[in-house]
C-alpha cells in the first residue's frame, strides 16, 4: 500500500510533490516552443499546463525556471494528458539526462521541503 499524505504531498511515486507555479517552456516535435505553467513537481517528474496539444507517449524538452536560478532543462516523457480550457494538463516523467540540472532540482526541492516544516 502506498504512503499518502495531503499535507506532505507524498504519493505513489515515493517522492513528495512540491507545489510551485512558474513559467515553463516546452519543445516537442514541432520546431517551436510552447509556453506553460508548472503546478507541482518532484525529483522524477512534474505536472504542467501547456498551450500545446500533446498526448501520452510524446517526448518533450522541459525548461523549468526555479526562482532566481537559471532555467533547468530535462528530457521528459508525457505519461498522461488531459485537455483543458487553457491547453493541456500533462504529467511528465523526467528521463535520464543532464545530471547537473538534476542535482540543482534535487537541492531546490530539499530546501523547499525543509521550509514547509518550519
Amino acid at each position: 500500500m502506498a504512503l499518502q499524505s495531503t499535507s506532505l504531498g507524498l504519493d505513489r511515486r515515493g517522492c513528495g510533490r512540491v507545489a510551485h507555479r512558474s513559467e515553463v517552456l516546452v519543445k516537442g516535435e514541432a520546431s517551436t516552443f510552447g509556453r506553460g505553467t508548472t503546478r507541482d513537481f518532484n525529483e522524477s517528474g512534474a505536472r504542467l499546463v501547456v498551450t500545446e496539444k500533446v498526448a501520452a507517449g510524446h517526448d518533450l524538452v522541459v525548461y523549468l525556471k526555479l526562482e532566481a536560478q537559471r532555467a533547468l532543462s530535462f528530457l521528459a516523457t508525457v505519461v498522461w494528458a488531459k485537455p483543458t480550457e487553457n491547453g493541456t494538463e500533462v504529467g511528465v516523467r523526467f528521463q535520464d539526462g543532464c545530471q547537473a540540472d538534476r542535482r540543482r532540482l534535487n537541492r531546490w526541492l530539499h530546501h523547499r521541503r525543509l521550509l514547509s516544516f518550519a
